[in-house]
């Protein structure tokens, strides 16, 4: 007999995490199903300007240390030499980070605590409304070193509401989110060692000016050839430093995190790539021992993330596409919750 749970939130990263942790505080009862593949979350810089760190202190006196920091950036262009620079655009500005290990690292205790269950498995999509709610056929998530966590004869899972929260993996559960939810890969180095000081003085962190991962991604309204930008920055995140980040988009992109016969691209032209366009930065990035890493990140060609109930679904929701999700998800996560405890507690859907 399969399970049956009030909401389920499928993707166990910042989305899906958050969402969980509000449902939760609003007293519904959440199961998670954490299916353990690459996660845009461990790679991303998690900074964000000083206000939206608000949401996050009330997080914190929640549930706990989450990873929050002050910080102080320095802003870069490759394209303006740095004698052309107004002396007060060089000075260090006050910024905000959640260090993307420290929050995944402490989120199982603060689910826990808050009476999430967390299942480690995967959802075989698409979904399928039946009368009495949606059924999830679940399968055993991958294992960190390879086989499989949890029951291969798993019964299932019911639920009258549940919310795609699983980047990379939403549009495969419902395609019907394309075109407004893409995907594009994100490729960063992770540094063997600490940079040299004078790459981020006076400030801790370097990251552009003007990001173009933006512009590239609202290219994508047009079919197009495969692209890529490097917006080069220096990053800190709680024992490792991280140097990047390049971004490919186009046709070949969006497919590649939903269909296993398409490849991803081939990591070591991407992390050439970027390697080059961190020379801009400093000579000494392109040659600098690193682990290259590349993940699936889904996003809005709009801009717009997907935020709210899927049309034509009665009792799905959807919470992906962010492009500053550190940012924006609590925010968003709070209301998506509040909006979920309402159509739960109304019997007629």
């Amino acid at each position: 007999m399969a399970m049956a749970a009030a909401v389920v939130v499928v993707g166990g990263g910042l989305c899906g995490g958050l969402v969980a942790l509000e449902l939760a505080a609003l007293g519904l009862e959440v199961v998670l199903l954490e299916g353990g593949g690459p996660a845009a979350t461990e790679l991303s810089y998690g900074l964000m300007p000083l206000p939206a760190a608000l949401p996050w202190l009330r997080l914190q006196l929640r549930h706990g240390p989450l990873g929050l920091r002050c910080r102080w950036l320095r802003l870069h262009s490759a394209a303006e030499p740095a004698a052309s620079v107004p002396w007060l655009d060089r000075l260090p500005l006050p910024a905000a980070q959640v260090e993307a290990p420290l929050f995944l690292a402490a989120l199982p205790a603060a689910l826990a605590a808050a009476g999430v269950q967390v299942l480690p498995a995967q959802v075989r999509g698409p979904l399928q409304r039946g009368p009495g709610g949606w059924r999830l056929v679940l399968e055993p998530a991958p294992a960190a070193g390879g086989g499989a966590r949890g029951s291969a004869a798993d019964p299932g899972l019911e639920a009258a509401q549940v919310v795609l929260a699983a980047g990379g993996g939403c549009r495969q559960l419902w395609p019907a989110l394309a075109p407004g939810l893409q995907t594009s890969w994100a490729g960063v180095l992770e540094l063997a060692e600490a940079p040299p000081r004078g790459l981020c003085w006076p400030a801790e962190l370097t990251v552009p000016r003007r990001f173009q991962r933006p512009a590239l991604k609202r290219q994508t309204l047009a079919p197009g050839p495969l692209a890529w930008v490097v917006d080069a920055g220096l990053v800190p995140s709680a024992d490792r430093w991280l140097a990047g980040q390049i971004s490919l988009v186009g046709a070949e992109a969006a497919l590649g995190a939903q269909a296993p016969d398409t490849p991803q691209p081939d990591p070591a032209a991407m992390e050439e790539r970027l390697r080059q366009g961190l020379s801009g930065l400093s000579p000494a990035l392109a040659g600098a021992p690193a682990r290259y890493r590349q993940v699936p990140v889904t996003f809005s060609p709009t801009a717009t993330p997907l935020v709210g109930p899927v049309g034509g679904a009665p009792g799905l929701w959807v919470l992906s596409g962010f492009s500053a999700a550190f940012s924006q998800v609590p925010q968003q996560a709070l209301r998506l919750a509040q909006a979920i405890a309402t159509a739960a507690a109304d019997p007629v859907q």
